[in-house]
Parts: structure tokens; sequence; C-alpha cells
């Protein structure tokens, strides 16, 4: 007689246990992943629109914009955990403190049920103060707001469509992460776009060595025939900073280049030799004026 092996108790309840879990956890990569490039293309988007470029003539890709995110997102992210920790400490009080009959109760019961409309009033407040933080912090109101009403609503019926409620939580805390993302990008990116502006002969200098006239005359660029005796390189241009590198392709503006008026020079890495320096570096002999070829 065969024996029939049985699973040991509780082992057909863990199974569905454990399945949600790594659910779970394959839904916080994605949302993450999904972060880190929303907020690299919208930053990118957003500073390239100040410094009078279309994004997409950037071609990057989706790495670059989540190299580009790592940062910013991370310091967001820690903002979340943090209220999300405190958030956690207090559960146990809030639902003990909830649990007792009186006003007491009753009142911090109506607060959080009214929370979805209390958090995003407080921070249109903070905003008459300090806007910029406002902007970004606004979107986390509203889904904290939305979070806390909903647990509001599970304290008071712990039984009442839990599915559905982890479900609309888990939506509600991701599209305001991302709203709020958005609104930080958009700020990250004028500010980076501000930041060059105003210190742009303080970026990286850029000396191009070209076999072939590139015919590089934007306001400020220079250009310096070299001996073709022995060289490679026939022409070398200065007075360029760099804007961007993204793949094989050099964004280029030179030392007359504003936000109002100016050029973006693309150079691909072909056949040519790119010198980079300080911000200061002075310019090659033979390259001191200020102005392009034929001017």
């Amino acid at each position: 007689m065969t024996p029939v092996v049985r699973d040991p108790p509780g082992a057909a309840s863990d199974e569905p246990d454990a399945v949600r879990r790594v659910g779970e956890a394959l839904a916080n990569v994605t949302v993450l992943t999904g972060l880190l490039v929303y907020f690299g293309w919208r930053r990118s988007d957003v500073q390239a629109r100040e410094l009078g470029l279309d994004s997409a003539v950037l071609g990057m890709s989706t790495t670059d914009y989540v190299l580009r995110s790592v940062g910013p997102v991370f310091l967001l992210l820690a903002v979340v955990v943090g209220i999300a920790l405190v958030c956690r400490w207090l559960e146990p009080r809030v639902r003990a403190a909830t649990a007792r009959p009186g006003a007491r109760a009753r009142a911090l019961s109506a607060s959080l049920s009214a929370a979805w409309l209390v958090l995003p009033a407080l921070a249109v407040v903070i905003g008459l103060l300090v806007p910029v933080t406002s902007f970004y912090a606004f979107p986390l109101a509203v889904g904290g707001g939305i979070l806390l009403s909903l647990h509001a609503a599970r304290l008071r019926r712990p039984d009442a469509h839990p599915t559905w409620t982890r479900v609309l939580g888990f939506a509600v805390g991701s599209l305001s992460l991302f709203w709020s993302a958005g609104n930080y990008a958009e700020v990250r990116g004028v500010e980076l776009a501000r930041e060059y502006a105003e210190d742009l002969h303080g970026q990286t200098a850029v000396v191009v060595y070209a076999p072939q006239r590139l015919h590089i005359t934007a306001p400020g660029a220079c250009e310096e025939p070299l001996p073709a005796e022995g060289s490679r390189y026939r022409f070398r241009y200065a007075g360029l900073r760099l804007l961007a590198k993204v793949g094989a392709k050099y964004f280029l503006v030179s030392d007359g280049w504003t936000r109002d008026r100016g050029t973006v020079v693309v150079l691909a890495d072909d056949d040519l030799r790119v010198e980079l320096g300080h911000g200061d570096q002075a310019r090659p002999p033979g390259c001191a004026g200020a102005t392009g070829p034929g001017r």
C-alpha cells in the first residue's frame, strides 16, 4: 500500500501568501523602475526646453534616464519611507485609541476620515510660504490623505472589501508618487538649466580637432587652421562648452550662447578628437578672438 504524503499543517495557506508577497515585490520593483525612467525623462525634457532644445534631439536611452535619476529619486523615496515608518510606529497607537469608546476616539476617527481633504489643504497653506516645496509635496499630501482615509475605513470595518482596499491603496500610492516625482523633476530641470546658463564660462571647455572643416560659426566659437604636414587633423575649434554627452554624440554650445539666442552644435564622435578641460581653460594660440570665421 502506497503511503499518502500529506502537507504539513498550514502549508496550503502559506502558499497563496508567499505568491502574494512575491507579486508585491515584483510590483514594487516595476514601480521603482518606472519611477526612475519617468523622473529622468521629465527632468531632461524640462531642462532641454529651458535651454531651447527638444529633448527628442538628445536621443537618450532608458539607461541614460535611470542614471540621471538615482540621486534625486533616492532622496524622494527616503522622505516617503521616513513618513511610512512614522505612520507604522503610530498605527498600533491609533488603532488602540480608536477602539476605545468615547468622544476622543470618535474625533480621531473623524480626523482620519477627513485626511483626504485636510492634508492637501495644509500643503496649499504651506505653499504660501514655500511655493517650490509645496509644488512637489502637494501630490504626496493628496495620496497620503486618501491612504489615511482608507485606513480609517478599515479600522471601522476590518472585514469590508480588504482586497479592493489594498488595490486602491497601491494605485493611489503609485499615482501620487509619480505625480510628486514629475513635479520634483520639473523643479530640478529648471534649476539645472538656469545654473548652466548663469555659469556658462564655468562649464567644461571643449576643443575639437577635425580632419575637415566643420564650419562651426556659432557666436564665440573660433576656428583655427592647422598645418597639413605631419598632422591627421586640419582644423581646431575652441570657444565651445559641453552641454551633454549622449552615446556617441556631443552637444556643444559656444561662449556667446544665451538661453534667448544661440546655437547648439551636435557632433558625432567619428574621426574627431575632443579635448575636455576646466571651465576657465584658455583658448589655443591663434584662437584668441571671440568670433567665428567670416565675421
